[in-house]
């Protein structure tokens, strides 16, 4: 009883954080694009979205469920409130879950006070990434998806690799990166069983980003890789957002001799996963860099705590 009495104060904490990122997202971001968001969510239920989010269906079948469901007593306000409702509420859950995952994770290394203030300046980051888009509901709920690996990480439970990775692809491809941070973290000391755990969920990965693509073959491709080279270097404001969001990995940088091997490890994650997004994305869009900034939470929380962790890994 104490336990649950204790938490439940951090519970109500987040819950209040999830509620501001929602509302902040749905006043910036949902509202002024609805009908931009709500013909790009056709076509992808449809199946005639460009790559890649024609694989991107997981959210937008779960609302197209829901508006499927009350359509017969719904008019054109109600269809827009709902459409927008459900979104809204899933990415409630994504901001919530990501910071109850990003919380017990550090609390099982370090005290709850710390675990409830890294969780809390993880959510800080959150409004700022909401920038340069208008409808990518994938990234937020991206962002709980890296929150659970940490965890499962943390925990060193291999096994709830395969179910993040099964549910994560349905959402974005980047879920691959998962298994290859428990892969890095746990690489000295990797068991029998995590080896087992680790292929089969990189395989299913593979089967799934595969299956996809041959199940729903898409005419227009977004991906232009010169395109992007030649436009992320460009010097403009928008690269400035982009340092700020790269800034807790100079932090490590500079201080990269103290840190645990494990820590380091997890961190420098963030270099292929900077790397990938160069050559194939805007860059500039800093929503990309919220999962990153989960992987450095161990590593700055080691630097600014100056001190052993309650439990060596």
């Amino acid at each position: 009883m104490k336990l649950k009495v204790s938490l439940l104060p951090v519970l109500m904490w987040f819950a209040v954080l999830s509620l501001v990122g929602t509302f902040m997202h749905v006043d910036l971001i949902d509202l002024p694009n609805y009908m931009r968001q709500q013909k790009l969510h056709h076509k992808i239920i449809t199946h005639s979205a460009p790559a890649p989010y024609q694989y991107r269906i997981l959210q937008p079948v779960i609302v197209d469920t829901v508006l499927n469901t009350f359509r017969s007593e719904t008019g054109t306000h109600k269809y827009k409130l709902l459409f927008l409702g459900s979104y809204a509420f899933i990415r409630f859950l994504s901001i919530f879950i990501t910071l109850v995952a990003v919380f017990f994770s550090l609390r099982l290394i370090w005290t709850k006070g710390i675990a409830v203030l890294s969780a809390t300046a993880l959510a800080a980051f959150l409004p700022f990434t909401y920038r340069y888009y208008y409808y990518q509901p994938t990234s937020v709920l991206e962002m709980a998806f890296f929150g659970l690996g940490l965890l499962a990480i943390i925990m060193r439970t291999p096994s709830a690799l395969l179910l993040l990775v099964v549910v994560g692809t349905l959402n974005r491809e980047t879920i691959c990166f998962v298994p290859c941070a428990y892969f890095l973290y746990w690489l000295p000391k990797l068991r029998r069983t995590e080896w087992i755990w680790l292929v089969i969920s990189v395989f299913t990965w593979i089967l799934f980003f595969c299956g996809l693509r041959i199940l729903w073959p898409v005419t227009h491709n977004l991906l232009d890789i010169s395109k992007n080279v030649s436009l992320n270097l460009e010097l403009s404001r928008k690269n400035l957002d982009l340092l700020v969001m790269l800034s807790p990995l100079t932090i490590i940088l500079l201080s990269v001799r103290q840190i645990p091997s494990p820590y380091l490890r997890l961190a420098l994650c963030s270099v292929p996963w900077i790397v990938l997004h160069f050559f194939t994305s805007l860059w500039y869009e800093i929503r990309y860099y919220m999962p990153m900034l989960i992987w450095l939470l161990p590593s700055l929380v080691f630097i600014f705590l100056a001190e052993t962790p309650l439990e060596e890994n």
